[in-house]
């Protein structure tokens, strides 16, 4: 969520400024009671900042603090909401959803998947981290695994059916391979991951919690990508790259996600994974891009 609000801001060549706020749980419960209290935190943010024209929040508890803010700054600030708040569209100027969601308004612009907080442009300018311990002369295969969700928990089963595939597609290359874990995948799955590759391939690396940063400068040295299906901000993000993306998908798997992967497939941008890793004519993903255009056009900006 952080990053999507940093790649509006950026889009937007705005002088930004980040603040990591937790609201209140009353306000995340009840979004609407922003209309008339505004937490302390804010309040003094409002008193010591200079004060914003614009205001960008992303994700459902978040929507209470936009409204907090624009009930005091009125029409001083333009507020921009990123996915669906799930209220009442008029508490906000504008809001970026997700075409997958179906929502439509006045106000509103659709976005094909998520934003991107970097271009394949920016990896070259990184410096940090130095990836030469990493890089081989072979073929590299990046893995980003995702895990438990409100709406989906994969069953043990199906993280060894990704392993053994996973297996496959590498060694017929005779690939290196990189595994990313999320936050969100479970002990217990990234122990079967870690057994099966280790019985079956040489050279692989499953990333520490604390070589996580060396995204997304990582990418720079991939050649194929497998994302499992049950993140649109991981598959949006590797979408907008020239690297062959394949996505092997969980069960169980939330509708709205398969709507938006079915579209990428549509457009070739993304292939289904089921063992076998190959070169195609890969589209792009232009989503901020079009983003740009459209929210310059919505407010007047030039």
């Amino acid at each position: 969520m952080e990053n999507q609000s940093i790649a509006l801001a950026k889009m937007l060549n705005a002088n930004f400024k980040l603040i990591d706020y937790n609201p209140p749980y009353i306000l995340k419960k009840f979004p609407m009671l922003g209309k008339f209290y505004v937490p302390y935190f804010l309040q003094q943010k409002l008193d010591t900042d200079i004060l914003p024209s614009i205001i960008i929040t992303t994700g459902r508890r978040m929507a209470g603090t936009s409204i907090a803010l624009k009930s005091i700054l009125k029409n001083n600030v333009k507020t921009i909401h990123i996915q669906n708040p799930k209220l009442s569209l008029n508490y906000f100027d504008l809001l970026l959803i997700p075409e997958h969601d179906r929502i439509k308004g006045q106000n509103v612009i659709q976005t094909k998947g998520a934003l991107c907080f970097f271009e394949e442009n920016d990896i070259k300018k990184l410096i940090e981290p130095n990836l030469n311990k990493i890089k081989t002369n072979k073929n590299t295969v990046l893995l980003m695994v995702g895990g438990n969700s409100k709406r989906q928990k994969p069953k043990n089963s199906e993280y060894f059916e990704l392993g053994t595939r996973v297996i496959k597609g590498v060694k017929n290359l005779d690939a290196q391979l990189i595994v990313s874990m999320s936050r969100r995948t479970p002990n217990k799955a990234i122990k079967i991951l870690q057994s099966t590759f280790s019985k079956h391939l040489r050279d692989f690396k499953i990333l520490s919690s604390d070589e996580n940063n060396l995204y997304p400068k990582i990418l720079e040295i991939i050649d194929y990508t497998i994302v499992t299906s049950d993140s649109v901000n991981m598959i949006s993000e590797l979408a907008t790259l020239s690297k062959p993306l394949f996505i092997f998908h969980f069960s169980k798997e939330n509708r709205k996600i398969s709507f938006f992967i079915s579209n990428l497939k549509e457009l070739n941008i993304v292939q289904e994974y089921h063992g076998d890793l190959f070169k195609y004519g890969k589209s792009k993903l232009q989503t901020n891009k079009i983003v740009k255009s459209q929210v310059n056009k919505f407010f007047g900006f030039k």
